[in-house]
């Protein structure tokens, strides 16, 4: 039920002769209103009450008529009469004429009160109009207004009160300011319902963290002069829910939007908007009456843009069917829809492919992927502020750009106990290891029916040996994607339940193949590293070589397969005592290959998410399509002939490996890690994942020598990084281990040492930090410049540094 009481003292009714405008201008008003309506009545009698609180359902709201009229050249007042509420006053002003909206809204605000008020006045000034508050009717007191007013009190007395539905239906409409903090109270509520504490891992947002997306400032500017409909499409995870929640929390106090969030998933919007005005302000609609309103809302031109964001929207079903009758309301310019999907083609193209369905004639489209630079680097920023800070060459790495990720990294940061110590903080490595899976499994040990349904999911999905189109091959690298035809009996039962947790995507791909997508990629890196494990173990029992040589071209295509091919063999060792070391000799003879690319198809995934075919012969390149019929004219590649690097998945594995400390093994007692990375290091290019979306890898170009990464990304290469941390711990064989790299006269392992010590210095590690200062200076520095013999070879040593 809706309620108005005064927040202030009434006053009485008198002229303000010194009183300055716009008050000067508001009490002009009210006194010809009031002479006009009750000119029998002595003024003293008269009293004003300007303050309001109103009580709709859960929330309350603040009137305050002289800031109304300030602010938009109307007041509303109530009229007391022998401390009995007689009239609402609803004043404009002069310029704008008197319509019967007016009437309706004043009239709401009468049947709010108890005992309702019988009389309704609205005036400009110059039209002043007085109505019976029970039907509508004009009300004239005739010669003696005092007479009258009394008989009207004593009947307001006998009539019950008015219906409620009306009152609300008035204030919700766009000429009230009261809506658009309804439904920013409905959308904070939805957004806390959907909040985790720091730490905490089960619910889409984590309170105080927030990684703005440009994406976020192109649907503003969309939604204040774009089409009706905004679709922002994206794989799942990639943040579009955060995205509506950075766009309401930006609008909070918006003079031009006001965002009503709402879950995809239900019963539909019309009914969905039923159910919410229901529950939250008792108002009693249908979905035609919420269609309507919304219809309503459309026009008009006080007030801001209605905004209703929808997460989650999927082709047939409810939601999408209501959206799609919205766009056939011919709507006003004043309200705007933003939604989010996984599956955007189903929703604004027809059937047969081609023609665009009612809001697809009305939409634009924005694509979400992993963070850019720039939005990494804001990303960066807020983290710094939780006092969480990425070492140098982070933002090389484009692992860090998926936001999963980071919320991972944070949450596992914000249990520790000991991060709640202010003069704490948190240092990251320049790329990711295998305190990601740990952060994973800690996060979700206790959701035993996620971890089930995954780990069925995961051993499919290494089992699927089937043929892969290069479209799907290149978002399966991207992110964890399983082909629906591959899943068996045991996990198709289990679809449903994931699905309907929210745990579960399912769609059809560009190639045409139907997918499922795991929506918590960290539990489900968990499961596919100890599906992996689980396989690599029974292998290894028949040829452990094989094995190894299984699991890196097993996981070659496979999202952050060098981290879950580590964390396999590390699972396997926890849970058999042990692992032969034929995996590790198994991994490194499926030695990298680089190949110059001289008659090739290509995929390419482009920035928005489109798939392009390059077919390449003889130095030319020319667009085609999927089965390499040429499309277009031919583009000369020149003398430089493009590269593909192959089979580096194994090495990278032992490249995370490597970064744990491992035992001796062999009669020479040479610790395995180190042993590696003495083979690894001398990969004649670097280790790493394409980085599409940030800063190129830069290279210093060594001829026949080989490739190595410059100075400021060097640091993102997981041996480079595994000989850091082997070379900060004190070890006593560590001089030897860097004269057998300095002897093997390898150029791209020496300057991977290089990289590494100083690493080590700049960690400030007593002892040990001067040491490789030492090793820099006298040996590394040295073996560099004698292996570089000719001048266009040379390449900056940074021998200061």
């Amino acid at each position: 039920m809706a309620q108005i009481t005064p927040t202030k003292r009434p006053k009485k009714v008198k002229a303000t002769a010194h009183a300055v405008r716009p008050e000067a201008e508001l009490e002009s008003r009210l006194a010809t209103a009031i002479a006009t309506a009750f000119p029998n009545i002595p003024r003293d009698q008269l009293v004003q009450q300007r303050h309001f609180r109103v009580r709709l359902g859960h929330e309350t709201h603040e009137f305050d008529s002289a800031a109304q009229w300030e602010k938009s050249g109307r007041a509303d007042i109530l009229i007391f009469y022998q401390e009995r509420p007689l009239a609402v006053l609803e004043v404009k002003r002069e310029s704008v004429p008197l319509t019967h909206t007016d009437f309706e809204q004043a009239q709401s605000y009468a049947n709010q009160i108890t005992p309702r008020p019988p009389l309704v006045i609205v005036t400009n000034g110059a039209d002043t109009r007085i109505y019976d508050a029970n039907n509508g009717q004009p009300w004239s007191g005739g010669d003696n207004t005092a007479t009258a007013v009394e008989q009207l009190l004593t009947n307001a007395a006998k009539v019950a009160a008015a219906d409620m539905r009306w009152a609300i239906e008035a204030l919700m409409g766009r000429e009230t300011g009261v809506w658009p903090r309804i439904v920013r109270a409905n959308t904070d509520a939805l957004i806390a319902a959907m909040t985790d504490p720091p730490g905490a891992a089960d619910r889409p947002f984590a309170r105080d963290l927030l990684f703005p997306r440009l994406a976020t400032q192109r649907a503003i500017k969309a939604l204040k002069g774009g089409p009706i409909f905004i679709v922002v499409e994206g794989a799942p995870v990639t943040g579009k829910t955060s995205l509506l929640r950075e766009l309401a929390l930006r609008m909070v106090d918006s003079e031009d939007l006001a965002v009503l969030m709402l879950r995809g998933s239900g019963p539909g919007l019309f009914q969905t908007l039923a159910n919410l005005f229901a529950a939250q302000l008792e108002w009693n609609i249908t979905s035609n009456d919420a269609r309507q309103w919304l219809r309503r809302m459309s026009n008009g031109s006080t007030g801001p843009t209605l905004v209703v964001a929808v997460d989650g929207v999927d082709p047939g079903t409810a939601m999408a069917a209501d959206l799609e009758e919205l766009a056939s309301l011919h709507l006003g310019e004043k309200l705007r829809v933003i939604l989010t999907t996984d599956r955007p083609e189903s929703l604004v193209k027809a059937q047969n492919g081609r023609t665009k369905t009612g809001l697809g004639a009305h939409a634009t489209l924005i694509e979400l992927g992993p963070l850019g630079l720039d939005e990494f680097r804001a990303a960066r920023r807020t983290l710094e502020g939780a006092k969480i800070v990425f070492l140098d060459g982070a933002e090389y790495s484009e692992d860090y750009r998926a936001p999963w990720v980071l919320r991972t990294i944070y949450d596992n940061i914000a249990r520790d106990p000991r991060y709640n110590d202010p003069s704490r903080g948190v240092l990251l490595p320049p790329s990711l290891g295998l305190e990601l899976v740990d952060a994973a499994r800690e996060a979700y040990a206790d959701q035993t029916d996620l971890l089930r349904g995954y780990r069925l999911l995961a051993r499919d999905a290494l089992a699927d040996g089937g043929a892969h189109s290069a479209e799907l091959a290149l978002t399966a690298s991207n992110g964890f994607v399983i082909r629906r035809d591959a899943i068996s009996g045991e996990a198709r039962d289990n679809l449903a339940s994931l699905k309907a947790a929210g745990w579960l995507r399912t769609y059809r791909h560009a190639s045409s193949d139907d997918v499922v997508v795991p929506t918590v990629p960290a539990a489900f890196l968990v499961e596919l590293a100890d599906a992996a494990a689980d396989e690599l173990g029974r292998r290894a029992e028949i040829d452990p070589h094989a094995a190894g040589v299984w699991l890196g071209r097993r996981l070659g295509a496979v999202y952050l397969g060098d981290l879950i091919g580590a964390q396999a063999i590390r699972s396997l060792a926890d849970k058999s005592g042990g692992f032969s070391s034929g995996i590790i000799s198994g991994l490194l003879s499926v030695e990298p290959q680089e190949e110059f690319v001289e008659h090739a198809l290509i995929a390419l995934a482009t920035p928005d998410g489109q798939i392009v075919h390059i077919k390449i012969e003889d130095g030319k390149a020319f667009l085609s399509d999927r089965h390499g019929q040429i499309r277009g004219e031919a583009i000369d590649l020149g003398a430089e002939r493009s590269r593909m690097y192959a089979d580096t998945t194994p090495w990278m594995i032992l490249g995370q490996f490597a970064r744990l400390p491992t035992a001796v093994v062999g009669d020479d007692r040479q610790r395995m890690d180190a042993s590696v990375l003495l083979e690894i290091g001398q990969c004649p290019f670097p280790l790493l994942r394409a980085n599409e979306k940030g800063l190129g890898h830069l290279e210093h170009d060594l001829d026949n020598l080989g490739r190595v990464l410059c100075q400021e990304g060097a640091p993102i290469e997981a041996a480079t990084q595994a000989m850091a941390d082997l070379l900060s711990r004190t070890w006593t064989d560590a001089d030897a281990w860097v004269d057998a790299a300095l002897d093997s006269g390898s150029l791209p392992l020496i300057h991977r040492v290089m990289i590494a010590l100083r690493m080590v210095r700049a960690r400030n590690i007593p002892k040990l930090s001067a040491w490789a200062h030492d090793a820099l200076q006298n040996r590394v520095h040295p073996a560099i410049t004698a292996a570089i013999t000719s001048p266009d070879r040379m390449y900056d040593t940074d021998t200061d540094q």
